[in-house]
């Protein structure tokens, strides 16, 4: 029958064994930390001596036989024991104080205790000597550019002195056996039910419980601690949850675009996230780190109305009242929400639609253009068709001259709905456009031959310095649109007899640099910053005028940021337009990337 130990012999065994193990390793610290400290005592006394020689050293140098001669002396008020090196940085001997020459001392570079001088500054070792054959305690430490070793014979006088002191030894042995009686004393006194529940109470305290392992005797006691314990197991398993859920909504809040604080019923702050504070320091008169500054607020008054409505004595909450509307703070717009939770305490959230109100704001006023640009060509082509159709005296002549104007409209009229397809599509998804290798510089070739008879008719000349072969990665349209737009504003309005120019200025690893400039009259400086608005004119009735449609700078400026670019207009000094941009030379997972 295999033999079992009580649960007192346990205690006893494993406090015993714990007690000498730990006693082991105390007097093995202790010891360690003993002979250390006496090699740090040994070291300081040769730190002492070694800044001594280095003193007289800074004061007289080595390089005459005087200051030689003062060495010796200093070496006179050092132990006679004591043996003096003083070592270049190189490793070479300068100086011995055993009389031996320098050059019949080799290079001590590879010395352990000077490598650890000119890595750590000093440096200790306990070795034999190559040159005397018996042992020293070598010291060494970093002056400069010289290196001042000090040694001791490592004798049974110096080995006596780093030995530790036996007293903390002794002391643990007399006490281990008075820790053993109180052991004993002490496990008397335990039962297994009781010790098993303090040692649950004590993991629980911690969180640590290993419930598979936790077993109680088959007793009244020994019921009541595992109900207790299963009861325990339940509740923190629940509170685990509750404590998953918690991280995640925490989460959720601090990375969220939106800003988001809890507050209690007293408009206490419980929670922000580092967005809310940013936003409503934004909409606040003035920046603080007090939330309670809302409430004292003329734009945050409607959330203060809701509250009292719904919050501390208002009307009871049957479900979660929610409350919506918008703040304008200066150029920026945000919506405020208001959720009422069970308890009355409340969330408020803002969020910065700033961006959506002028994309809103944008796209209503790009409609309201391009419904005003396309009714000219419209009536205009009704008009032409129904004076055809309806005078039915007018001569061959005459009719085709309203056909030739006509078609001129339904031209404009499809050069304005490829447009707004082009600038639709750079705008909302220009990730899904196709990439493709481009040669800029065959590109610009290919433009300016379409482009050749209207370059004649204005009598401009056009001047490529593009080098061939450069190219990049976009998309062939977007790119196209750039120069070909750029071009024919040029032909456009530079005026007769000018020149324009296309250059790439600049390369790096990342970029292309292009300039695109004229010799015309160039632009009123007043009207330069609204240059690539859409349908922006510097004179009314220019665009329809000249034929254009009025969006080839706004899709030359979409075109550019498309490709990660920057782009910019400026008046030239000595006349006319020149347009700055970028484009980016690698796109490998669709544009703006």
């Amino acid at each position: 029958k295999k033999m079992m130990l009580s649960y007192r012999s346990k205690l006893l065994l494993n406090f015993t064994l714990l007690f000498a193990a730990f006693t082991l390793l105390l007097v093995g610290f202790q010891y360690n930390r003993e002979r250390q400290y006496r090699r740090e005592l040994l070291e300081a006394r040769l730190l002492s001596y070694a800044d001594l020689v280095a003193g007289d050293i800074e004061t007289n140098g080595l390089n005459s036989t005087t200051a030689v001669e003062e060495l010796k002396k200093v070496k006179l008020l050092l132990p006679k024991e004591l043996r003096l090196t003083v070592i270049g940085k190189n490793g070479t001997v300068i100086y011995e104080s055993d009389g031996m020459m320098p050059h019949e001392m080799g290079n001590h570079h590879d010395r352990p205790e000077v490598r650890l001088a000119l890595n750590e500054n000093e440096g200790s070792d306990i070795r034999a000597s190559v040159t005397e054959g018996k042992e020293f305690f070598y010291f060494a430490k970093a002056y400069g550019s010289l290196i001042v070793r000090v040694a001791l014979p490592y004798d049974d006088e110096v080995r006596n002195f780093m030995k530790a002191d036996n007293v903390f030894l002794w002391f643990a042995l007399m006490l281990f056996p008075i820790v053993l009686v109180l052991l004993i004393y002490i496990s008397d006194h335990f039962g297994k039910a009781i010790a098993q529940l303090r040692l649950f109470i004590s993991s629980a305290d911690r969180g640590l419980v290993d419930y598979e392992q936790l077993k109680f005797p088959h007793s009244e006691l020994g019921d009541v601690a595992a109900t207790l314990t299963l009861k325990y197991r339940q509740l923190d398993e629940s509170n685990r949850q509750i404590a998953l859920e918690r991280e995640r909504l925490l989460r959720h809040f601090l990375y969220s675009e939106a800003g988001i604080a809890i507050f209690s019923p007293d408009r206490q702050k419980i929670f922000a996230n580092p967005k809310f504070t940013q936003y409503a320091n934004t909409i606040l008169d003035r920046p603080t780190a007090d939330l309670n500054a809302l409430w004292s607020n003329d734009r945050f008054q409607p959330v203060c109305e809701f509250l009292e409505q719904n919050v501390n004595g208002g009307s009871p909450v049957q479900e979660a009242p929610l409350f919506r509307y918008t703040i304008q703070a200066g150029s920026s717009c945000f919506a405020v929400q208001v959720l009422i939770y069970s308890d009355q305490s409340f969330e408020l959230s803002l969020t910065d639609i700033t961006q959506a109100e002028q994309t809103k704001k944008l796209k209503q006023q790009m409609s309201n253009n391009i419904t005003h640009e396309l009714r000219t060509p419209v009536s205009s082509i009704r008009g032409y068709l129904e004076t055809i159709m309806e005078c039915a005296g007018l001569n061959e002549q005459r009719k085709n001259d309203f056909l030739r104007k006509a078609h001129a409209q339904a031209v404009r009229l499809t050069d304005l709905i490829r447009d707004v397809a082009l600038i639709t599509k750079a705008e909302e998804a220009p990730e899904a456009l196709p990439l493709e290798t481009i040669d800029v510089s065959r590109m610009v070739e290919d433009i300016a031959d379409e482009l050749r008879g209207g370059m004649e008719q204005a009598g401009m000349e056009f001047q490529q310095l593009i080098q061939p072969g450069t190219t990049l990665t976009g998309n062939y349209s977007l790119v196209y649109a750039i120069f070909r737009n750029l071009m024919e504003n040029s032909i456009r309005y530079a005026g007769q007899g000018t020149k324009m120019c296309a250059e790439l200025y600049n390369e790096d690893k990342d970029f292309l640099y292009f300039s695109f400039r004229d010799t015309g009259c160039g632009v009123p400086e007043e009207h330069l910053p609204r240059l690539f608005e859409r349908f922006y004119r510097v004179t009314e009735g220019r665009t329809r005028d000249c034929g254009g449609t009025g969006l080839g700078l706004s899709i030359v400026r979409n075109a550019v940021l498309c490709h990660s670019g920057e782009i910019s207009v400026r008046n030239r000094k000595g006349g006319g337009l020149e347009i700055l941009f970028c484009l980016k030379k690698t796109h490998k997972n669709g544009l703006r990337n």
